[in-house]
């Protein structure tokens, strides 16, 4: 049976950096030189490889336009939320990309706007689907924070757990063509790096994260649900102007999102 496999879940998580590995390393299937609606591609013959976090919005669409009957699997892309609300955009220099409601959205040749979906928009889009039963053979959540640290271990378990083969490195990703409508969003190509731990943490952030918590207080609920935190004492932290507590963890331990 012919298959496709959809990249989609947060934006600003890793998925144009993901997909760039697996154009890099994964056998037998056909990957497209940028990011591609799922729905687009799927006529396409023999096994196929898409990436778009907003296909999360579409997964009717997509199902009703697999009229070749491939087997789809899902993988869902994951990241401690408070670095999604810091995180930037070379289109965007000069302001934060995402936020708990809205996203700005990018169009060749245009202007940035701020209109497209945020933070909390995905994370429903991901319990629908989650909920829907569309994928019976399960969903692959792939937090950013696990691909960064250990993407050898991410790559076997995508293998055992998805049958997939592959040829090479994830981490040696940066050492492939990448073509150039990738490379923007990775913010220049370079060799993996796991970076500074909890970079929302920094003093510069701070105000940005309660600003966001205070307005859109069902993030807590996102944040413990996903395994990030166990409790509030890294916000009361914050707002007492403390260095905030890590109480939480990361890794892929083959369950769902439970927030929202």
């Amino acid at each position: 049976m012919e298959r496709h496999l959809i990249i989609s879940g947060h934006g600003r998580a890793g998925s144009t950096l993901f997909y760039t590995m697996m154009r890099h390393c994964l056998k037998d299937f056909g990957l497209f030189d940028s990011e591609m609606p799922t729905a687009q591609v799927l006529h396409l013959p023999g096994n196929q490889c898409s990436k778009r976090p907003y296909d999360i919005f579409d997964m009717a669409k997509i199902l009703q336009a697999n009229t070749r009957g491939k087997q789809l699997d899902l993988i869902v892309m994951l990241r401690d939320p408070r670095d999604i609300l810091i995180s930037r955009h070379r289109a965007v220099p000069d302001d934060y990309f995402m936020a708990a409601d809205l996203c700005y959205f990018i169009q060749p040749g245009k202007v940035p706007t701020f209109t497209a979906p945020g933070l909390l928009q995905i994370q429903r889009g991901i319990m629908q689907v989650a909920r829907s039963g569309a994928f019976p053979q399960g969903i692959f959540y792939l937090k950013y924070e696990d691909l960064v640290a250990d993407p050898d271990s991410m790559q076997q378990a995508l293998a055992a757990q998805l049958g997939l083969r592959f040829e090479g490195s994830f981490a040696e990703f940066h050492t492939a063509e990448i073509p150039a409508h990738l490379q923007g969003p990775l913010n220049g190509v370079r060799a993996l790096e796991a970076g500074p731990a909890r970079k929302w943490a920094r003093p510069e952030h701070r105000a940005r994260i309660i600003d966001q918590f205070t307005k859109f207080p069902v993030l807590h609920d996102v944040l413990i649900g996903l395994g990030y935190e166990t409790d509030r004492s890294w916000y009361d932290a914050l707002l007492a102007g403390d260095s905030p507590v890590e109480t939480g963890g990361v890794g892929n331990d083959g369950g769902g999102p439970k927030a929202l």
